[in-house]
């Protein structure tokens, strides 16, 4: 890779690595959309493990560059009845996650190496405006802020942390479609602040980015659940002290996934996603997640 070309590839680094390479920035997964009773805490834990490549220019893989994130996440939130008869539903929430991010670039050997920490904390609440509980129709708005809290290290090009804010504003809906099959339907916009810190004193911005999500679930018994997701990004180019350095990545991405339900209120996903497009910076060539989750 030519000396120059280094810049851009550290600027992908150091954002994808820390938002789960080039995707949704709010990853709602199958039945998040359900408003719980007042006072109900809901706990999830999150183990997952992504392989990406790249260097993606225009639809072509421009440069080699490869490399795996492990990544544990710790999610709580705690529902409230809110309004006439308790109709509407509040659930502040917070997230805690820790990585560990290896990238191998043979052709710019500078940014190569290995980087673990924790990253940045999320908080942020979830709001049901809408909740049929007999028909299991849902409608809520999610709004998050994430603090520059993560390990971060201005020298280097990859980092667990992103070291600005990051606002993320999301709604969803969860509609059956019939007795066996659920559809949601998942927007979302997300604002990013700049990192003022970056490779030494200057200042990393990033592009409004957005994203839709939709998924099919297939209730195939009452303990487990099928379902497939299709998610397109868009948006989110960077720009390194206002000139122009990556593209938006425009990906869409595909994921497989099941729900095992137990009597005990808890639940385990197990789901495999890939980027099958993509025309801008770092492919997610893989990722299996396992969440573990219940309410109390």
């Amino acid at each position: 890779m030519p000396r120059r070309t280094f810049p851009h590839l550290s600027a992908l680094l150091l954002v994808t690595v820390a938002s789960s390479v080039l995707a949704a920035q709010n990853d709602q997964q199958p039945t998040d959309f359900i408003s719980l009773p007042h006072g109900t805490t809901n706990i999830a834990v999150y183990a997952a493990r992504q392989s990406f490549d790249g260097l993606w220019n225009n639809g072509i893989q421009a440069q080699r560059v490869e490399g795996s994130t492990s990544m544990t996440v710790l999610r709580a939130n705690r529902h409230f009845s809110v309004g006439e008869e308790g109709k509407y539903t509040i659930a502040p929430l917070i997230a805690l996650s820790a990585s560990d991010t290896k990238v191998n670039a043979p052709s710019a050997p500078l940014l190569a190496g290995d980087t673990a920490g924790f990253g940045d904390l999320r908080l942020g609440t979830a709001f049901w405006f809408y909740s049929d509980h007999v028909n299991r129709e849902y409608v809520m708005a999610t709004a998050i802020v994430s603090l520059p809290t993560g390990a971060y290290i201005p020298t280097q090009a990859v980092n667990i942390g992103e070291n600005r804010t990051k606002t993320v504003l999301s709604l969803g809906w969860m509609q059956p479609l019939g007795s066996a099959w659920v559809l949601d339907l998942v927007p979302e916009i997300a604002f990013f602040g700049d990192n003022k810190a970056y490779r030494g004193n200057n200042r990393l911005s990033q592009d409004t980015a957005y994203a839709m999500s939709t998924t099919l679930r297939y209730k195939a018994t009452q303990s487990m659940h099928l379902y497939g997701t299709a998610q397109v990004n868009r948006g989110g180019a960077t720009q390194r002290n206002g000139i122009a350095m990556t593209g938006a990545p425009d990906n869409t991405r595909l994921a497989l996934g099941t729900l095992l339900f137990s009597a005990d209120k808890s639940q385990i996903q197990l789901r495999y996603s890939k980027d099958v497009q993509i025309d801008n910076g770092l492919r997610n060539t893989g990722e299996i997640m396992l969440r573990w989750s219940t309410v109390f």
